[in-house]
């Protein structure tokens, strides 16, 4: 059963941590708009998801891409509430399985960052793909066919409430020695294929780490050639120029 008071239970979870809590108050601190960063969201967590959502939705208000691009057009934030961005990682199944029905029950919006070839791997090999992409998967996911990634059917099904972002085509760190061609696959063909997915735009990009448009400044060009509008790192939203 969910506490009652869900402040109170919310803070207790991030104190737990120093660098949680020192991110926190970084976030909270005079900002318009806040991220939350989740990666693994396993059934085993839904308690606490659900205390955080609840928390979410009684002191933040949820943003969508529109919000963002008035925003940034007006420099001004229409509501009473901030806004608060649930940011998930990873394209993992559980996010729908586990978070999207939570983020659903308290009618909030979540913003899914997905590496867009994931989904393409066979169940059977998802695992293998997964520690060969830098992409950590939770020991406890419970499925037992071996997918742990969100197919399409999933993933269109998650865009009709939800904002679908790029995370890279591969979960792909960006090298000093890439290749055009492994640039054009990983920023532009990866938003097309979301695209072709969900049907809608797919306006926002972050790369590995959560690093800063600046970070990738030979790059910019494929960003800007693919169409995105926005680079989400760690501390800040850019606007592609």
């Amino acid at each position: 059963m969910i506490e009652k008071n869900s402040s109170e239970l919310f803070l207790k979870t991030i104190t737990k941590d120093k660098r949680t809590l020192e991110m926190f108050r970084f976030l909270v601190n005079n900002s318009m708009i806040r991220v939350i960063n989740y990666h693994n969201t396993d059934a085993i967590n839904s308690e606490r998801f659900e205390t955080e959502i609840k928390y979410f939705s009684e002191n933040f208000h949820p943003v969508t891409i529109e919000d963002l691009d008035n925003f940034f057009k007006t420099k001004k934030w229409p509501f009473t509430k901030p806004g608060c961005i649930p940011a998930i990682f990873e394209g993992y199944r559980s996010h729908i399985d586990t978070y999207a029905k939570i983020l659903d029950k308290y009618n909030f919006v979540g913003w899914f960052y997905i590496p867009s070839f994931f989904m393409d791997i066979p169940a059977k090999d998802q695992i293998d793909f997964c520690h060969n992409h830098r992409l950590r998967i939770s020991t406890v996911h419970g499925y037992e066919d071996g997918r742990v990634a969100m197919n399409e059917e999933e993933i269109k099904k998650l865009s009709e409430k939800h904002v679908i972002c790029c995370h890279t085509g591969t979960h792909y760190e960006l090298k000093p020695n890439a290749t055009e061609e492994e640039l054009r696959h990983e920023i532009v063909d990866a938003k097309r294929k979301l695209e072709q997915v969900t049907g809608k735009s797919c306006d926002v990009f972050c790369w590995l780490a959560g690093e800063d448009y600046a970070h990738s400044a030979w790059a910019h060009k494929y960003l800007e050639e693919a169409g995105y509008k926005y680079v989400v790192s760690n501390l800040k939203i850019e606007k592609i120029k």
